[in-house]
């Protein structure tokens, strides 16, 4: 019986995908457990040649290589979904390389049957390349970073707590009971949605299913050097802001205004504490000027949809 299938999502990434196989290929797990399905959305590189010839040379390994042709992260993901045979979906990155015990780990709350969800660290490589001074402290979440303070399996349930797809379990009949990814929240191409994995978290803890914080199941997160620029975070960042303007796109316009209320309050809050973090000299300011430009980024988004939406 397949108690897992890890879907691993790939857009002409060959090189670092094979790595991530290849880590796959020495998790702890019994192969015969579980599936991995490479999701090919529509590379023009050499990744179904690449992934032909590591099936081949991995016999031992249930890999299905799957084409999808609609560009879209949550498109593969939702296409790996309709795939699937195992009970739990483990989904990684392309770029995520696990560690030997991330499945095992990842799995074992599930014995709880009040569990919906499960997802563990997701640690930078930066590959041996200089951090810039700027990028030591909570930006780094911006370039997939993620991990809480704790050491033991510990139940999340606010929005910035819930885990990331780079490393993440779910039941799997529960994308029967409550969809599967929005389309609308995530990467296609350049644009820079990244919301997809937290929405789907928070519909599950809302549906009343528990969703735990594994911390000894960890992945790699390669940090390629395009990443490592003020204009990469400011591209994150304004796709993060327009994630949160679909998330809560309403016609009402009370909900409307309330929203751009609380927009320009949090603004004008983190405008603040980003002067005072200018002033004391504070190394790490550019972290409350970020927080500040992603919630102002918000303003102008929302007067779109409120003239949009009233027109």
């Amino acid at each position: 019986m397949i108690r897992a299938s890890i879907i691993i999502p790939t857009y002409n990434r060959a090189d670092v995908l094979l790595l991530c196989l290849e880590a796959v290929s020495h998790l702890n797990a019994d192969p015969s457990t579980f599936e991995v399905l490479v999701i090919d959305n529509a590379s023009t590189d050499n990744t179904k040649k690449a992934c032909a010839d590591f099936v081949k040379a991995h016999p031992n390994l249930s890999i299905n290589y799957i084409f999808e042709g609609t560009q879209g992260v949550s498109y593969a993901r939702n296409r790996g979904l309709k795939e699937a045979q195992g009970e739990f979906i483990c989904l990684l990155d392309d770029d995520s390389p696990p560690t030997p015990e991330w499945l095992d780990s990842l799995l074992r709350p599930f014995s709880d049957p009040t569990v919906g969800c499960t997802g563990g660290q997701s640690l930078l490589d930066f590959q041996g390349q200089k951090i810039p001074d700027w990028l030591q402290g909570d930006l780094q979440g911006l370039i997939s970073g993620y991990g809480l303070p704790f050491t033991v399996p510990t139940e999340v349930s606010r929005w910035e707590h819930y885990p990331l797809s780079c490393n993440m379990a779910i039941r799997r009949k529960l994308f029967g009971e409550l969809g599967y990814f929005r389309v609308d929240l995530d990467r296609t191409g350049s644009q820079a949605l990244a919301a997809g994995d937290t929405e789907m978290a928070d519909r599950i803890h809302k549906a009343g299913w528990k969703v735990i914080y594994v911390p000894d199941a960890p992945v790699y997160h390669f940090v390629p050097l395009g990443r490592l620029t003020k204009e990469h975070i400011y591209h994150i960042g304004r796709g993060l802001a327009e994630s949160h303007i679909i998330l809560t796109s309403d016609r009402n316009i009370l909900h409307i205004i309330r929203w751009f209320a609380s927009d320009t309050w949090y603004a004008t809050r983190m405008f603040f504490w980003f002067v005072m973090a200018r002033l004391k000299g504070k190394a790490l300011w550019f972290d409350d000027y970020m927080r500040f430009w992603m919630v102002a980024q918000r303003i102008p988004f929302r007067v779109k949809t409120i003239l949009r939406g009233h027109s």
